[in-house]
């Protein structure tokens, strides 16, 4: 569980070297915060503006006994932000404590979130070492619309209720200064801000994010052949989610090439009048269309002209797609709902649920069972 705040560090424009300006709060902000973020806060900037140019010791991924790391969003150097949360529930003091709270950590997050790793790229614990998340050039998951252009850093081990140790608060400096230095984090001078952010500790019944609709790589791109299917039913009233079971793809060109085979396939040995499908998505993050919002699928008998299929690329029986994959499925369905070709009180079900059939395989059928409309 995360504390209910966010520190961003933003690169401000501001003259590199000891001559920024000091940060000053407000009454009406002081009052917003609990007085241990206060502390904690103005701790991390003056440690900040102190000026400190030693190299952290970080302990690699393989030294923690981490899994392969198989996210592929890229970070491009240097990012403009720094953003830090605070994890409750993994107090440790020794390293070898440490290392098996990561593990279960990254376990919990790969397989009870449907991520491709720890959300973090680095993370400090109470003990004062820096522990590798998933790196300096890999997009981390840890805040959304920020994943992209920022280094997520978070704090472990304190006992809960605690503020991080000013070791590991040392760390923390040691740790920004060297990717200013490197050239990981923007060089101009950090200026402290705080936001707030609404995290409950108790859990609350999923809300679908509403966001703007993904971009849908269309048929004409991927090559389609022409359509025979007739017209869909709108708005739909069910969203099915499959699996397609064969390889997965994580480049655009390649899940064209999928796209397009699992259409001839469909076509021209089970004889459907097109793709199966009314979207695809495929672990680059993409979201291609198949049939379409107007069109009928063939997916699953019964319910194809009432159903919208979305088809995961890939056989996720043991392992549930990536971040990328999962957040523009869930972008997809909100979407869907937005345009009107979805009814806003939907259902939405694993292929396995309404026929006969494995898909959508029990890793990626136990996440979107957490998903908001879900129905067993």
């Amino acid at each position: 569980m995360l504390l209910p705040w966010v520190l961003v560090f933003s690169a401000l424009g501001l003259g590199t070297g000891g001559d920024s300006k000091r940060f000053s709060w407000s009454e009406r902000q002081a009052r917003e915060v609990s007085e241990h973020l206060v502390d904690l806060f103005v701790g991390i900037s003056q440690l900040l503006h102190k000026g400190r140019s030693g190299a952290p010791t970080i302990v690699s991924r393989k030294e923690w006994g981490s899994r392969s790391l198989t996210c592929s969003g890229r970070l491009a150097p240097p990012v403009p932000y720094v953003l830090t949360e605070q994890l409750v529930g993994m107090e440790c003091q020794e390293q070898n404590d440490c290392r098996q709270k990561l593990r279960d950590l990254q376990a919990h997050s790969v397989y009870t979130k449907g991520w491709c790793d720890v959300a973090y790229n680095f993370l400090v614990g109470d003990d004062g070492r820096v522990y590798e998340g998933v790196g300096w050039d890999v997009q981390g998951t840890h805040t959304r619309g920020y994943n992209n252009v920022s280094l997520g850093l978070a704090f472990f081990g304190a006992k809960e209720g605690s503020t991080p140790s000013p070791a590991a608060l040392l760390a923390a400096e040691d740790l920004i200064f060297y990717a200013i230095r490197k050239g990981h984090l923007s060089p101009r001078y950090i200026q402290p801000l705080l936001l707030k952010e609404e995290v409950c500790l108790t859990p609350q019944q999923p809300v679908m994010p509403r966001k703007a609709c993904p971009m849908i790589i269309t048929r004409s791109a991927w090559e389609a052949r022409e359509t025979y299917c007739p017209k869909m039913n709108l708005p739909a009233k069910y969203v099915i989610i499959i699996h397609t079971a064969g390889a997965t793809c994580n480049e655009s060109m390649d899940c064209q090439i999928r796209v397009r085979d699992t259409q001839s396939y469909h076509m021209d040995k089970l004889d459907f009048c097109d793709i199966g499908y009314h979207f695809l998505v495929g672990q680059d993050g993409g979201v291609y269309e198949g049939v379409g919002w107007h069109r009928q699928g063939s997916h699953t008998y019964g319910y194809n002209d009432i159903g919208l299929g979305i088809a995961f690329m890939g056989n996720f029986v043991e392992k549930p797609p990536n971040a990328a994959a999962l957040e523009a499925a869930q972008a997809l369905i909100q979407c869907a709902v937005d345009k009107g070709y979805l009814t806003p009180n939907y259902l939405l079900v694993g292929h396995s649920d309404v026929s006969n059939i494995l898909s959508p395989g029990k890793a990626l059928y136990d996440v979107i069972s957490t998903w908001p409309h879900f129905r067993q």
